[in-house]
């Protein structure tokens, strides 16, 4: 979930009318499907006009030959891996943590979670990763640190709500061309620094040219399953809400427009790079410190946003429109104490901090 901009807070009366979810068109998710597919025959295309370059035995031939295997195993159809930075959390590690996913996920009719890892994102999510597709919900710490016990019950409905809500996104063909196309491109980014020599200034400026390219068919799949994906994301704020509650769901999405944006400045801060003795008691301090009036300007500047085609998620004061139009609803489940949940956390939430920190210096360096 996305760091989000509701303009209610928790308890405000439901408007008049919300605006029902824009239906994806059937046109463009075929056409979405196609590029795909068209993106995952890259790959054996360049392997094949790679080895006939190759194979022709000249000093152009081979120099191009070898640039198209490249980019066909750059290209390669391959699943996501872990994310490098998160730490995974076995059953053993967080039983309490896991026996609340796996109710959350039995209400919702979403897969069995393989693994929860705990990573410095100021953000969550739900994904596959691995060859064999493996279930993840990934937490990111900071975030969670913001939220009541049944705003995180809301928090991981939302995120494994995404497993079943008609994404494409999240599917094997679309999916996976997606990630092909993110890895081809950070590799077409340009990444000279002065002092790195002319040869390698070449070398860049042609990957440059090559990002241009494939930013511009990232930029035409996301158009084409933009629909798509905003009716995803309005379908799994209603699973949310009808597991967590309504009064959870809207709450979560005030939180992530009036204090997720406090967290993102100070782990962007120098303060991370400085060392604290806690550094998430520090960042807790730092968000209860942000003034009401400021909390207040953010929903305001967030009934400003408009709805953008390039984006795949909805405005989320529209968001909170229609949960708030919907009929109220109770939690079916309810957060356990979390005292114990934090204590399993404990250790994972610590490497993160060190991971962040170790970043943030690194960083001050470069």
């Amino acid at each position: 979930m996305p760091a989000a901009s509701p303009t209610a807070s928790p308890g405000c009366p439901p408007p008049a009318s919300a605006p029902p979810p824009r239906a994806g068109g059937r046109a463009s998710r075929t056409a979405g499907y196609l590029l795909a597919f068209l993106v995952h025959l890259l790959a054996p295309a360049f392997l094949v006009t790679g080895i006939y370059l190759v194979t022709r035995l000249t000093i152009g031939g081979i120099l191009f030959g070898l640039v198209a295997l490249d980019l066909a195993w750059l290209l390669r159809p391959r699943p996501a891996p872990f994310p490098a930075s998160a730490v995974p959390l076995t059953r053993s590690d967080a039983p309490r943590l896991y026996a609340l996913v796996d109710q959350i996920g039995a209400d919702l009719g979403a897969p069995r979670t393989d693994l929860i890892a705990l990573s410095g994102a100021v953000n969550a999510s739900f994904r596959t990763y691995g060859r064999r597709r493996r279930h993840l919900v990934e937490i990111g710490y900071p975030l969670w640190l913001l939220l009541g016990p049944q705003e995180r019950v809301a928090l991981l409905a939302h995120e494994m709500a995404h497993s079943s809500n008609g994404d494409a996104r999240h599917g094997l063909v679309v999916g996976s061309a997606l990630h092909s196309l993110h890895e081809l491109r950070l590799f077409a980014s340009f990444a000279w620094r002065p002092g790195d020599g002319v040869s390698a200034f070449i070398t860049e400026c042609l990957h440059a040219l090559l990002g241009i390219p494939v930013r511009g068919v990232i930029l035409l799949q996301e158009l084409l399953l933009y629909r798509s994906s905003q009716h995803a994301e309005y379908r799994a704020d209603e699973m949310q809400a009808r597991t967590a509650g309504t009064e959870a769901a809207v709450s979560l999405l005030d939180v992530l427009t009036t204090r997720a944006e406090s967290v993102g400045r100070f782990l962007g801060s120098s303060a991370v790079a400085v060392g604290t003795a806690n550094l998430w008691a520090t960042l807790r301090s730092t968000v209860d410190a942000v003034p009401d009036a400021e909390l207040e300007r953010r929903r305001e500047a967030a009934r400003a946003e408009r709805t953008r085609v390039d984006t795949t998620h909805p405005p989320t004061h529209l968001r909170v429109r229609r949960l708030l139009a919907l009929p109220y609803t109770q939690p079916r489940v309810s957060a356990p104490p979390m005292e114990q949940i934090e204590e399993e956390l404990q250790k994972a939430a610590e490497s993160v901090a060190r991971s962040l920190r170790e970043n943030a210096q690194a960083a001050l360096y470069r």
